[in-house]
């Protein structure tokens, strides 16, 4: 019998994300790790966001509206009590993952002495001619 993989909550919190939300979404669903589930907290947001967002049929997008805008802090505790899995994984309405991040990443967690993983960042905006590389690790 195959071992079932751990589900991991992804958590993207939105507040008038429309416009690279789209973008953001297909990097989810393009994971070569495919047992997560995206809990999509609106947080208040007054553009085309939940619209974009139900463009998507995927069964794993699990749609909140918050019922009051709060900070980018407690919106993330707000959506992690929603969490059903076993590791938590945040990304923006502005970000793009690479296709095989959850992959790399869940690998770390076989040894117990893990408890976080993070990685590094390409910052790519519209004004750079080119994209830059931000090392987070000192």
């Amino acid at each position: 019998m195959k071992k079932r993989k751990n589900l991991v909550s992804i958590i993207l919190n939105c507040h008038n994300g429309e416009k690279y939300l789209a973008e953001a979404l297909r990097s989810i669903e393009n994971q070569t790790y495919k047992n997560w589930e995206l809990i999509f907290w609106d947080n208040q947001s007054n553009d085309k966001s939940k619209q974009i967002l139900q463009s998507f049929v995927n069964k794993q997008f699990k749609y909140f509206k918050s019922k009051k805008h709060t900070s980018l802090y407690a919106a993330r505790n707000l959506a992690t009590e929603k969490a059903k899995g076993k590791f938590i994984s945040f990304i923006d309405a502005d970000d793009l993952w690479e296709h095989d991040k959850l992959q790399v990443q869940i690998k770390c967690f076989r040894d117990k002495s893990v408890a976080l993983v993070y990685g590094n960042q390409w910052i790519q905006k519209e004004s750079f001619k080119k994209k830059k590389y931000l090392s987070i690790i000192k």
